[in-house]
């Protein structure tokens, strides 16, 4: 039996295609549900439902602050404590029925990543990390998904890795356990069906026709108000009838750009504050940008895969794909963030990702190959 550890929208996403390809018979999904909300929309698009919910968000909607952040995770290995009777008995019964071994599959760098991987520990099962040896280089930024990434490959004995450089990584770290390159991250194969998914709500929105795609939601960015401010003073400073803005904005943004007293930057007729989309609808909306502000990793490489200029305003970044092609990283300079949005090459200059490799069946033909499912 494959257990599936997720809480975010983005993590169900990457991981849709391994879910896809494993038998559904043979998975046992379980939800903390960081993102509650913004989850059952995706639930839906996907027509996929978990077996379990850890929780339900905070109090049915996204969680908005590390208070609620620690409120979540509590409730979540309670609700795990009570259930982990039933939970061992569903593996053993799906083992014996298909005498296959168990492993638990996380993704990426959320703090669900951790839980998820020493919950597995906890249920005598291997952990297998999707996305695994990504490192800025320095535990502190970004903060806490390095830190995360790290604590996570402690726990895991099957690492799959998006690159070369990951997979160097770990062998660096002298990472225990069995290292398995995947050539890309599984958002390759999200972003190549997402066309598939894209709702009426995308219509609706009414989009200029060319814009400068914003989305800022990092903790190391949002917990310093003069780095905020700074940012969203240049993003202001470019808004103009030339530079239409559309600015994706994030629970944890809003609350803190409205505790700063900063939103008045943001009062412009060119610039369009839209609420967080489902994954499909936002990839209709960054394959419309001309180009893209982002603190995002995964914005990051989602643009490379697809062939968007794009800056990342961060002090470091764990991923290397674009760089030095379409994408630049500011080191937090709003300097250079400045620069880019005058100097920005034209996204025509720029082809997406043709490679036909699919990472998720990278995973799924290894989890076959190795007695996990039938």
């Amino acid at each position: 039996m494959i257990i599936v550890f997720y809480g975010t929208g983005a993590e169900l996403i990457k991981m849709y295609g391994i879910i896809k390809g494993i038998p559904r018979d043979q998975q046992l999904l379980i939800c903390t549900s960081q993102q509650y909300a913004g989850l059952q929309k995706v639930h839906t698009q996907l027509d996929i439902q978990p077996d379990i919910y850890l929780a339900k968000g905070w109090k049915n909607n996204d969680v908005a602050n590390m208070k609620q952040m620690l409120g979540l995770m509590l409730q979540a290995h309670g609700s795990f404590a009570k259930q982990f009777r039933t939970i061992k008995k569903q593996i053993k019964d799906s083992d014996k029925k298909y005498k296959n071994s168990s492993i638990v599959l996380v993704h990426g760098d959320t703090l669900t990543t951790v839980v998820g991987a020493y919950l597995g520990r906890i249920l005598g099962l291997q952990v297998a990390h999707v996305e695994a040896g990504l490192r800025s280089g320095s535990w502190k930024s970004p903060f806490p998904e390095e830190m995360d990434r790290r604590i996570v490959a402690k726990f895991a004995r099957v690492h799959f890795t998006p690159s070369d450089l990951a997979k160097q990584n770990l062998v660096d770290e002298k990472t225990k356990g069995e290292i398995v390159p995947t050539t890309f991250n599984t958002a390759k194969d999200a972003i190549e069906q997402s066309d598939r998914f894209v709702s009426d709500n995308y219509t609706k929105l009414k989009l200029p026709k060319n814009y400068c795609l914003v989305l800022l939601h990092r903790t190391e960015l949002l917990e310093s108000k003069e780095a905020l401010e700074a940012i969203l003073q240049t993003i202001r400073k470019h808004a103009d009838r030339k530079h239409n803005v559309v600015f994706t904005m994030h629970t944890t943004t809003g609350e803190r750009i409205k505790d700063y007293g900063l939103m008045h930057y943001l009062e412009s007729p060119y610039i369009r504050i839209i609420p967080k989309q489902a994954y499909f609808d936002f990839m209709a909306i960054v394959k419309s940008a001309g180009y893209i502000i982002t603190d995002g990793g995964g914005l990051q490489e989602d643009s490379f895969f697809l062939g968007i200029p794009v800056i990342v305003h961060r002090g470091r970044t764990e991923r290397q794909e674009g760089l030095g092609l379409n994408a630049s990283i500011s080191r937090m300079d709003v300097g250079k963030v400045a620069d880019f949005l005058e100097n920005h090459p034209d996204k025509k200059q720029f082809q997406g990702l043709t490679n036909s490799t699919s990472p998720s069946k990278i995973v799924v033909d290894y989890l076959s190959r190795n007695n996990y499912i039938k």
